[in-house]
């Protein structure tokens, strides 16, 4: 029996037996994806949605594309509500999906659900450092994208609240290495003259364990971002995080 070249070459690439779980945590997001929707579970779903969110966001160059993954991924997150209405990490997943949405579409109601999604979430959950940070994201990210006065009017968004909630995340879980980075690559889309700040939140990266492989994507992206950091150049520095962000290869 012949054996094609790409028969063989997906045998290599995944191993006999591996699961959303393995794949997820080897950051492998297609083997995730295909994986998660074949175990058709709560936990395998979102972790599908998660994988394609991260290949939406990170290894994407056309808007249509992206969306289309966005909206695939957002399917896995309604299948897994649907089966457990009171899951945390699908409801916050659904919200980043929105988030997604919002921002590849420049949606303003879309933006202001994802807002109220993460806010709902936080006070039912207000231990929960993610949705801290993600609220954190959100108000820095809108102030960074249209300015602080539009934000302020349109959305409601602030710099006060990014700080706030961002401080929030990082006293509930300090050795996360995703928060420390989301808020790094924040404030220096911000402003340039956050720099030093961002390389404070940086400090220590490389010692931080992570728990799978999309914070391991983080960690990376830190590490790399403090390098340009120690090299003094403010502006290089910004200009790096601006390209470390999701959808930045979006052209």
């Amino acid at each position: 029996m012949r054996i094609t070249l790409a028969a063989l070459l997906l045998a290599l690439a995944s191993p006999a037996g591996a699961t959303a779980i393995d794949e997820f945590r080897a950051g492998d997001w297609a083997g995730a994806v295909r994986e998660g929707r074949a175990e058709n579970t709560v936990e395998s779903l979102i972790l599908s949605g998660r994988a394609g969110l991260a290949i939406a966001g990170y290894q994407t160059t056309d808007k249509a594309r992206a969306l289309a993954i966005v909206a695939a991924a957002e399917g896995d997150f309604d299948k897994a509500l649907a089966r457990d209405p009171a899951s945390v990490p699908a409801q916050l997943q659904k919200a980043v999906a929105i988030a997604y949405r919002a921002q590849l579409t420049r949606g303003i109601a879309l933006a202001k659900e994802t807002r109220r999604r993460f806010e709902t979430i936080r006070a039912a959950h207000p231990d929960n450092s993610l949705v801290w940070g993600a609220l954190g994201g959100w108000h820095g990210g809108a102030v960074a994208t249209v300015g602080s006065f539009l934000a302020g009017t349109a959305l409601g968004a602030k710099k006060t609240e990014m700080e706030r909630c961002y401080a929030q995340a990082l006293k509930l879980a300090p050795g996360l290495p995703s928060t420390r980075v989301f808020f790094a690559i924040t404030l220096l889309d911000l402003d340039a003259s956050n720099a030093n700040r961002a390389a404070g939140l940086l400090k220590g990266l490389e010692n931080l364990p992570t728990q799978d492989g999309f914070e391991t994507l983080l960690k990376r992206q830190g590490l790399e971002l403090a390098a340009v950091l120690a090299k003094g150049d403010a502006a290089a520095a910004q200009a790096t995080a601006r390209k470390l962000k999701a959808f930045s290869r979006i052209v």
